[in-house]
């Protein structure tokens, strides 16, 4: 006798899960119209055979089940084994015809690689900048903006739209400055991690700049706002 289970997903060798089975409470019926209206499970098949229920609240209680999945009185929408084969098919050549263009593609870029030569050119350095420009996160977009005087006029273009067109009228040049810009970016802003270190004060180390000094100038200037500051005009009393 088949074995069921009340759980839906059934193991190999364990007994069917309800995802297995469909199980029938069938009724007689004298006409033809009777039959017309009974539900699915109402109506019995050939595949129809007598089960025990395992576990749960009906534990030991013997049923009626249909165990086919593509039984064609209970399943009437599932599909047939040649549909389902003609699908696999399709499916596999689907999958087949992606790995052959993705692989053609990856080919494609370690060709490209292996021809690069330094430096880059305008237009590489350029489809580098705007790849990157695209991806700028939410942060990132008003700040680099700011930096490269882009404004956002009413009824005109996003900041990012506005840096991307900018950035195709960058020289070699510019637009090496403005790559090294875009990665030190988040520490320059200190929004980088402990786990992915200082690359802002790596790259002063790197290009021999004094960090001290210009520690020091900026805090000169400071000094010199609040000191402006502090002094207030006197206002001018008006004779009686």
């Amino acid at each position: 006798m088949v074995q069921i289970s009340s759980a839906w997903n059934s193991r190999e060798g364990a007994p069917l899960g309800r995802n297995r089975y469909l199980e029938l409470q069938i009724k007689k019926a004298s006409t033809n119209d009777e039959r017309a209206k009974l539900s699915a499970f109402q109506k019995p098949c050939d595949k129809m055979t007598e089960a025990i229920v395992t576990d749960g609240g009906n534990r030991g209680h013997i049923v009626k089940v249909c165990p086919d999945p593509a039984c064609r009185v209970h399943r009437p929408d599932a599909p047939s084994p040649e549909q389902v084969e003609r699908e696999r098919a399709a499916e596999r050549k689907r999958i087949q015809k992606e790995k052959l263009a993705i692989t053609t593609r990856h080919r494609i870029l370690a060709t490209i690689l292996q021809r690069v030569s330094a430096p880059l050119k305008k237009v590489d350095l350029q489809a580098i900048a705007q790849y990157l420009v695209a991806r700028l996160s939410y942060n990132q977009v008003p700040a680099l903006a700011k930096r490269h005087k882009v404004e956002v006029k009413k009824d005109s273009d996003s900041a990012q739209e506005l840096l991307a067109k900018q950035v195709g009228t960058y020289d070699e040049s510019e637009l090496g400055k403005l790559l090294l810009e875009i990665s030190l970016l988040d520490s320059a802003y200190q929004r980088f991690t402990a786990s992915s270190g200082d690359v802002l004060m790596d790259a002063a180390k790197r290009y021999r700049v004094d960090t001290e000094k210009l520690q020091k100038a900026v805090a000169k200037e400071f000094a010199a706002k609040r000191d402006k500051k502090a002094v207030k005009p006197k206002v001018r009393r008006s004779a009686a």
